[in-house]
């Protein structure tokens, strides 16, 4: 419970501290075929296709900065296209951990632990791999409940 109450206070904190979105606005980039650092760079640049081709498509399309170099713009509105791939990857990652956890916990349980972990023991790998499906809620019951994480009796201390 401690621990669900220091991430919410923590996650109140992080976004009371967010600037206003009227603070996040560009205030150094300009377009890339205004800037003339931009535009003295592409005149040096070698006449082949794999200069002339990105050079257009930078001038007409992104931001430059004051060194003439073209920069992506950190906005908001484009936070999906980080969100969506790091859900998938957070997702994929969690579900092949839980179900690896949950394996070797239920091959613990076995008259012979070290054979299932060498042979696999394909009716327990398929019962783990379908409650790393729901790995998220899971793991939400364990903390709640106090079974993902030891007890303090339990862990050892090294005497100093």
């Amino acid at each position: 419970m401690k621990t669900l109450l220091s991430m919410l206070l923590f996650i109140f904190i992080w976004l009371s501290l967010m600037p206003d979105a009227a603070a996040a606005g560009n205030t150094h980039l300009i377009p890339c075929h205004d800037s003339a650092a931009f535009l003295e760079r592409m005149e040096k640049a070698p006449q082949t296709y794999y200069f002339d081709q990105p050079y257009q498509s930078y001038s007409e399309n992104l931001l430059c900065g004051a060194d003439g170099l073209p920069h992506l713009q950190l906005r908001l509105d484009r936070a999906v296209d980080v969100a969506i791939p790091f859900g998938i990857f957070f997702y994929f990652a969690g579900f092949v951990g839980w179900s690896g956890r949950s394996y070797l916990i239920g091959s613990k349980r076995r008259s012979k632990p070290a054979e299932a972990e060498i042979f696999i023991d394909i009716p327990l790998a398929i019962r783990s791999f379908t409650q790393g499906l729901l790995w998220p809620l899971l793991a939400f019951k364990e903390v709640t409940t106090g079974e993902l994480t030891a007890k303090q009796i339990d862990l050892t201390v090294s005497p100093r």
